[in-house]
């Protein structure tokens, strides 16, 4: 890979918590790291909001024990494919931990699980929307079956909105789907609330929904084309998470790469307020490009 590539990754970080989530953490990040040609570094945090007092090294040296032990079956399946995992286990705040570990490390990219918290954001959240690096999101029906060795991505779908970082995740995305001989989708959406904000009064919005959509084709046309992915890409018309969801679940896709911030309907998706309901929705992983 050269220096202008936007996956040029040695070092993959896996942050689990030995919980459900462990094994499609573990089967995308040790996908990634072969692709990749990075190695794999395991992170696993046992969260105090404050220092633990000294009557608990006893409790902290036996929880680490167990982790290691726990670690151990996941070590064994990594090996069997070629990769040769390193275990981290700290304790303490578990966001500060992962930005700490990063800046060690300094590691490329970043896959964890997903959960989700009713009355606040979650840590998973959080590092999404903190940490300027790659993070992918374990997570959909698709990575449900996902099994170490046996998990692979085939399809792969972009959406823009003409961002600058929509552009960066489009480079990503192209790159992704190179590394893993995957078909690529672009994809476009003119929200409905857009068309409607622009119509002057008598006008017909069947009329201005054509105009402005045959405007997004051309400039579609014209991202794909500068990018070299070619081709016309897809255009939809509606309420971009919905048509996102519902494009990735018709076209069986296996991952999503995003950008972290782009025009608004973008940033809801991945940082904003609607930040719940789409993940919860979304049929497979997702690759947030920063």
């Amino acid at each position: 890979m050269n220096s202008s590539q936007t996956m040029k990754i040695e070092k993959v970080l896996a942050g689990i918590d030995l919980g459900p989530d462990t094994g499609k953490v573990l089967a995308y990040a040790s996908l990634f790291a072969k692709g990749l040609g990075a190695s794999l570094h395991v992170l696993h945090v046992i969260d105090f909001l404050v220092t633990p007092p000294a009557y608990l090294d006893r409790y902290i040296e036996e929880e680490e024990k167990n982790a290691e032990e726990k670690f151990g079956t996941w070590k064994d399946r990594l090996r069997e494919t070629g990769i040769e995992p390193a275990l981290e286990v700290v304790v303490g705040r578990l966001q500060e931990s992962f930005h700490s570990e990063i800046g060690k490390l300094k590691a490329g990219m970043l896959v964890i699980g997903f959960q989700h918290h009713a009355l606040r954001r979650s840590s998973s959240e959080k590092l999404i929307k903190t940490l300027e690096m790659p993070v992918l999101v374990a997570k959909g029906k698709k990575a449900e079956s996902a099994g170490i060795g046996s998990v692979s991505i085939r399809k792969v779908l972009c959406p823009v909105d003409f961002s600058e970082a929509a552009k960066k995740a489009l480079k990503a995305a192209a790159e992704v789907a190179s590394i893993f001989s995957s078909e690529i989708e672009v994809a476009h959406v003119v929200p409905t609330h857009v068309i409607k904000q622009k119509m002057v009064p008598g006008e017909h919005m069947d009329r201005l929904a054509e105009e402005l959509l045959g405007q997004a084709r051309g400039d579609l046309s014209d991202l794909l084309a500068t990018s070299g992915i070619g081709g016309e890409g897809i255009i939809l018309e509606g309420e971009p998470p919905k048509e996102i969801i519902s494009l990735a679940s018709r076209n069986d896709v296996d991952l999503i790469v995003m950008g972290a911030r782009g025009h608004s309907f973008i940033r809801g998706i991945l940082i904003g307020s609607v930040t719940d309901a789409v993940l919860r929705a979304y049929p497979c992983p997702v690759l947030v490009i920063h």
